[in-house]
């Protein structure tokens, strides 16, 4: 009795183990077949000033998917005064002008076909000429 009660425990843990996370993969392929891949983020955000009250913001860029099609820089004078400027294609620097000569936060988003936002690149700039 007790050969057959070990047996049989066998047989279902065996059952168990080999058919129920045999289609466990199904539950979640339709969430990893259809991820969105967004457009990359700028890399090596740095300004210039050159002269008061203008600053030219520069970046790289590396897009080896080619999902980049336009451009985003948030301007940001105080927490709730902000300024968005939509470049319609792909460059690597901008000079934003009519700046005060105070700090400036500015955030750098590339844009794709669908309208997908990248991960903002932030920094803080100064448009005085050597404060960059």
């Amino acid at each position: 009795m007790k050969r057959l009660t070990y047996a049989i425990a066998l047989v279902c843990t065996l059952l168990l183990a080999t058919t129920s996370c045999e289609d466990m993969d199904d539950n979640y392929r339709e969430y990893l077949d259809n991820i969105p891949t967004y457009a990359p983020a700028v890399r090596n955000l740095r300004a210039v000033s050159p002269e008061p009250g203008n600053l030219t913001l520069m970046w790289d860029i590396v897009d080896d998917t080619h999902l980049i099609k336009t451009m985003r820089i948030v301007v940001k004078k105080t927490a709730t005064e902000k300024q968005v400027i939509e470049i319609p294609q792909v460059v690597t620097e901008y000079t934003v002008t009519g700046l005060e000569l105070q700090g400036y936060e500015f955030e750098v988003f590339t844009i794709d076909d669908f309208g997908n936002l990248s991960i903002p690149v932030t920094e803080t700039f100064t448009p005085i000429p050597g404060r960059e």
